[in-house]
């Protein structure tokens, strides 16, 4: 609890521009909300040194537009000067184990930066699941099957 004005600020800034009627305070909310350990949604938070560096989170819903679609890997942010060092892979990782132990089968989540797609998330066996719009942006939903875990 303690670090999620830290985290709040990151993703604030990182994805605000999505959505128009987004607040710190949400965010803070939301962040507050993901505090589980056993059940979604739930937040992981990356450390070193004791400081926060990263942080993903689970959640059953995150596109309003697209509810045909459940489990969701979001809110993937490693800061600056940590990026490059295997941080955003561990916390990928360490996100899709958790939903395979909470009997998950598949996760979807979505990029608007296609740079990460093929170098990033394709490495870490994501598929393209589409390309579409949200909220006036380009986006990519991927998805990964969970169930050979």
């Amino acid at each position: 609890p303690e670090v999620v004005p830290i985290l709040a600020a990151w993703i604030f800034k990182e994805w605000s521009y999505l959505y128009p009627e987004m607040t710190l305070q949400g965010v803070v909310l939301f962040l507050r909300e993901r505090g589980n350990r056993k059940q979604l949604p739930l937040t992981f938070v990356a450390f070193e040194a004791g400081k926060p560096v990263g942080t993903v989170s689970l959640t059953t819903f995150d596109m309003e537009t697209r509810s045909d679609l459940s489990y969701w890997l979001t809110s993937l942010y490693v800061a600056g000067p940590w990026r490059r060092r295997r941080i955003g892979s561990r916390l990928v990782e360490t996100a899709e184990a958790k939903a395979a132990e909470l009997g998950i089968d598949r996760l979807c989540l979505f990029t608007t930066d296609a740079a990460l797609v093929g170098p990033f998330y394709e490495k870490l066996g994501w598929t393209v699941k589409e390309q579409t719009r949200y909220h006036s942006h380009s986006v990519t939903i991927m998805e990964k099957d969970l169930s050979c875990r």
